[in-house]
């Protein structure tokens, strides 16, 4: 073997510490969420809370190797056994690291900002396999290299796409999965049967050529070798994952768990160790006997320990108090007022256990309201203002989720809404709910009470998809709606005489969001008033330019002011002929919401930007959209108060204004045209949180969050509780954020279901990769680094930079890199060791003509953090350019990454481009999604309804851009969701023939429910596709290719995309057989008048 050199790195303990254990043969005692075992002769090694572990072969004597906070995952021992090859995600870089089996210190290999996760070794135990993206042209596929224990640069095993595998004992065979599987990642998806359910082959490296294991629709992956025979994981018995293995040319099922899934497994010898359920098991390849391996690990690790935490990151709302002298915070589960100049920030609530939110003052500001989840069930909570007396608890509904709007003036009501897109009113003297109304569609409700209490005016989605402005009036109960559905009327607010509101006669198009046609439409809202009673006077009306009244007039008033602020006066409000009250106020019609109106009358809100209108540059927050204007009554016009935020309210009495920007920064000023706003300090909001009790709620709020939102209230026939009851005791040995996140993906898997994540929340953070890239390939020759392809950018793309490519400094393919800020690059180094901590930064390559030297120059360049767009647009360009040569000219390509905002501008800028072709292959493979994509299909399937003859130059026509003549779709196992569904209409609309593989299969759609307590996201689908023969189709199924063609390793070796070269093939044989009609010629000019 060898000796790692001297640019080692501490793995945190990393000297082979023994931990505190107590071995017991109860399960109760052992250990569960034990991950990725490997073996030696003497030795088990996995993965426990992150770090990795050793222990003798039967699970005694347990040595923790590694302790850095980051992940530390894929432990796999070295042929001989004496050390172990594992990744890392130090410095928030996943690379690939050595060191002895026994502990030490590691070595670092892979330095490429990208993520390289180790696959196992080469049969000399001289370099390491791993899987990395870093040039791949799409970022949802890998490709396996081996990288020498004594550092340089890696060599890439083969072109063709490979996810896992292992080298046989002679290194002339790799057993490996060729491709992605849904059964994986943030979802889990258990026993998916759609396009993502990967086959394991066999290639020969030096005689290319490939032998296919036997393959049903079933999810096969972690292939490894023991002599002449492959094994790996398959669910092919519809039941769990299980071990199984290939032998003369037979495929034999070798384990039989139903209850839990095999989820990794690796062999020496004739033993095999796996984890299900958590636990670690040996199968004894000669008995064919599973034994459970008892491993009891007592240890805590630093994120389990209870601490303070900065719960500012995780603001979910924040309001002012009546008078504005403070804000209710909702952040971290805890409900918090934070003074705005004096005093001190309160934590009311301070709970780890338990879920407070969507706090709210009462109008006399001397209480305030929440929601909890105490007691798994949602609680409306009233506790005066200061903390110091016990809160008052009220249950809810048993309907789901909830989430508070707002107290009525009187202090007597609050308005609330559940999931289930009721809305309801909880009265605080009866202490009951009162439902008053269900949205028919999925609504954001927005309220107003009228000042006296009596009317709340609220929005609700009709089935136009319109929003809709109802009153109800609580003396009668009974609710009106007040606009006529012919606008979208929305974000009403009452004043005495008055409710402001906004309307639009131009949002029909945008109104479902799903659908890509509603990208970069513009929304025009005009701002109204309803003047409520039959005698009342318009906002604008003219002034008089009378006398003002006399001082004893004026005395009477301030009588009248006085009583009013011991009764609260009246609002007169008349039904009758108030749709013939509206006023619009002098504004332009733009895009406008969230009113409000300020003591003194004046009308606030804001203009967010127009979709589409501009493209930001990288890095800005697109949530900071709107600017805040305030109308003037007096002057009749609006003026600009505050750029870039995202949004603002007012305190209760007019007087005050909070300003948001995300992603949480809060100003408070007063509510005038010059707010002289000042940050709020949230320096106290925090949390004292302890782990142990936050995960289990956690737990607990995606068990709910599943069953309040889940799109089938039945759950798919699955006993829920029992689900819970499986995988709850797993908590108990959960040591960090991540191992919950684990827990919680295979529990949401068992609803089989695609869209259905989790991830995120109060993990480890490690600082940013300072790795800088060059947007090029190399190749070793002649004992220095050369280029193989430099990647050119996008000319037409601002931010596509590449760095390489700058009139005065750049390189070409085929020059030499001799040296990167004066420090000399070698066979021997690694590149991207050297380009640490450039990322950005001014950088000096030294590039010559040759490995000696010839014509060397230096440039200085800016080496960027990521080069996969400049490498995906390499490859657009080479697909096009290589359809138009093989074409002549006749074909146009477009490609389309996903189906939402990426898709639409490639859509939109590859397409109409090319509308001078008489063809075109789309090529949607590995589309990522995102929206249904009516929009492509329909103009791929727009008629040709017109030409128009010019005097002079060509004709034009009507619709203005189309290809008529045939059509073909590329579709492959990683287009997915939305680029489920773009095939599925071309196919269903008779566009043309589809070409590739099944997609995905995932159409129930994505989420509406909140995020966990510490920002975690859970994605929980709430909505199938189904077909116009209203059948469910797609989702679990993927859509199948009427030409079914697989992309050929051995090809791909070979620089050929057998599906493209298909595609051409197809279309240009259609384009021969049905040529479209040529519209370009006008007929002849008319001879006689009239005509």
């Amino acid at each position: 073997m060898f000796t790692p050199k001297q640019l080692a790195l501490l793995c945190g303990i990393g000297l082979g510490l023994t931990a505190f254990t107590a071995q017991a043969d109860s399960a109760d005692n052992q250990t569960r969420l034990l991950q990725q075992p490997d073996i030696t002769a003497n030795k088990l090694a996995f993965v426990y809370g992150g770090d990795i572990w050793v222990t003798d072969r039967d699970g005694q004597n347990p040595r923790q190797l590694t302790s850095h906070p980051a992940s530390e995952f894929a432990p796999t021992f070295s042929p001989d056994g004496n050390w172990l090859a594992f990744s890392a995600s130090y410095d928030n870089n996943t690379d690939v690291y050595v060191m002895p089996a026994s502990g030490g210190p590691a070595t670092r290999l892979t330095f490429h900002p990208g993520t390289d996760t180790v696959n196992g070794w080469s049969p000399d135990g001289k370099s390491v396999l791993f899987a990395s993206n870093r040039e791949i042209a799409n970022s949802r596929s890998n490709q396996l290299y081996q990288i020498s224990v004594d550092g340089g640069y890696p060599s890439k095993l083969m072109a063709a796409v490979a996810f896992e595998g292992k080298l046989s004992a002679d290194g002339k065979k790799l057993a490996y999965r060729p491709n992605n599987m849904a059964y994986s990642g943030s979802s889990g998806w258990r026993l998916h049967r759609g396009g993502s359910t990967p086959p394991v082959w066999i290639i020969d490296l030096e005689k290319q050529q490939l032998e296919k294991i036997p393959h049903p629709n079933a999810n096969e992956f972690n292939p490894f070798w023991l002599g002449d025979t492959v094994y790996f994981l398959s669910d092919r018995d519809n039941t769990a994952v299980n071990l199984f293995h290939y032998r003369d040319k037979q495929v034999q099922q070798l384990t039989k768990n139903t209850d839990w899934d095999l989820r990794s497994a690796a062999g020496h010898g004739n033993s095999i160790v796996y984890e299900a359920g958590g636990f670690l098991h040996q199968f004894d390849v000669s008995t064919g006997q599973s034994t459970p391996i008892n491993i009891s690990i007592n240890t805590q690790s630093v994120q389990k320990r209870p601490q303070w935490k900065d719960a500012s990151k995780t603001l979910t709302s924040a309001r002012l108090s009546t008078t504005g002298q403070r804000v209710i915070v909702s952040a971290r589960g805890d409900i918090f007022t934070v003074p705005v100049a004096d005093g001190s920030t309160r934590n009311l609530t301070q709970t780890s256990g338990v879920r407070e939110f969507d706090g709210i003052w009462s109008p006399d500001a001397t209480k305030l309201a929440y929601i909890s989840d105490a007691g798994n069930k949602h609680q409306l909570v009233i506790e005066v203002q200061d903390g110091l007396s016990a809160p008052d608890s009220f249950a809810l509904a048993d309907t789901g989720y909830f989430n508070l709007l707002s107290f009525s003036p009187d202090g007597n009501l609050i308005v609330y809404h559940d999931n289930h897109l009721n809305l309801y009113a909880f009265n605080l003297k009866t202490k009951r709910s009162q439902k008053l109304d269900t949205s028919k569609r999925r609504t954001e409700f927005k309220v107003s009470f009228s000042p006296d209490s009596r009317y709340l005016a609220y929005t609700v989605a009709a089935a136009n998809y319109f929003s809709q402005i109802t009153l109800f009036d609580f003396t009668n109960n009974s609710a009106n709606l007040i606009t006529d559905g012919m606008s979208h009327a929305d974000d009403p607010v009452f004043t005495q005489d008055y409710l402001y509101f906004t309307a639009s006669v131009n949002t029909g198009p945008s109104q479902v969001g799903l659908d890509l046609s509603t990208r970069e439409r513009p929304v025009r809202k005009a701002l109204y008033a309803y003047v409520l009673a039959s005698d009342g006077k318009s906002p604008l009306l003219a002034k008089s330019g009378d006398e003002p009244a006399k001082a004893a007039a004026k005395k009477d008033d301030k009588k009248d002011k006085d009583d009013n602020n011991v009764a609260v006066k009246a609002v007169k409000l008349d039904l009758s002929g108030l749709q013939d009250r509206i006023v619009a106020l002098p504004v332009a019609e733009r895009n406008y919401d969230s009113l409000s109106v300020a003591s003194d009358g004046a009308l606030f809100y804001l203009e967010r930007n127009q979709p589409g209108s501009s493209n930001e540059l990288p890095g800005a927050d697109g949530r900071n959209n709107a600017t805040l204007y305030r109308f003037d009554f007096e002057e009749k016009k609006s003026e600009s108060v505050k750029q870039d935020i995202a949004s603002y309210s007012l305190s209760d009495d007019g007087k005050k204004i909070l300003l948001l920007s995300m992603p949480n920064k809060l100003e408070v000023g007063d509510a005038k045209a010059k707010p002289e706003a000042k940050a709020v300090a949230l320096a106290e909001v925090r949390s004292f949180i302890d782990p142990g009790k936050e995960w289990q709620q956690i737990f607990d709020d995606a068990w709910r969050m599943q069953q309040a939102y889940f799109y089938d209230a039945n759950m798919h026939g699955i006993n829920w509780q029992a689900i819970y009851d499986k995988y709850q005791p797993m908590l108990a040995h959960v040591q960090r954020r991540e191992d919950l996140n684990d827990v919680l993906v295979q529990m949401i898997a068992e609803l089989q279901v695609g869209h259905n994540r989790i991830g995120g929340g109060d993990v480890h953070q490690e600082g940013s990769s300072k790795v800088g890239l060059l947007g090029a390939d190399f190749a070793i020759n002649n004992g220095k680094y050369q280029f193989t392809t430099v990647y050119q950018g996008d000319r037409w793309s601002p931010f596509l930079k590449a760095p390489l490519n700058v009139p005065g400094a750049s390189a070409k393919a085929g020059d030499y890199l001799l040296a990167i800020n004066g420090q000399p690059l070698n066979a021997s180094d690694n590149v991207f060791a050297l380009l640490d901590n450039t990322q950005g930064k001014q950088t000096v390559l030294r590039i010559a003509d040759d490995a000696r030297g010839k014509n060397q120059r230096n440039i200085t360049v800016e080496p960027v953090a990521n080069d996969s767009q400049l490498r995906l647009w390499h490859w657009v360009e080479q697909n096009r350019q290589l359809v138009a040569e093989q074409t002549d000219g006749k074909v146009a390509y477009v490609y389309l990454p996903n189906t939402a905002d990426g898709g639409f501008y490639f859509f939109n800028r590859m397409f109409f481009a090319q509308t001078d072709k008489p063809a075109i292959i789309l090529d949607e493979r590995k589309n990522g999604g995102g929206q249904a994509a009516n929009y492509i299909t329909e103009i791929l399937g727009r008629p040709f309804l017109s030409g128009w003859k010019d005097r002079d130059g060509l004709v034009f026509t009507t619709p203005g851009g189309g290809i008529y003549g045939p059509k073909t779709m590329l579709i492959d196992q990683d287009a997915g969701s939305g680029g489920d569904f773009l095939p599925w209409a071309f196919k269903r609309l008779n566009l043309g023939k589809t070409i590739g593989t099944r997609t995905w299969g995932g159409l129930i759609g994505i989420s509406t429910n909140p995020p966990m307590i510490d920002g975690g996201f859970h994605v929980v689908p709430f909505f199938r596709f189904y077909t116009p023969d209203n059948e469910w189709r797609v989702e679990n199924e993927g859509v199948a290719p009427d030409i079914e063609v697989e992309l050929d390793p051995i090809a791909v070796n070979k620089g050929v995309d057998v599906q493209l070269q298909r595609a051409i093939e197809h279309t240009l044989k259609e384009l021969k057989a049905n040529p479209p009609k040529d519209f370009s010629n006008a007929p002849a000019m008319p001879t006689t008048l009239g005509l």
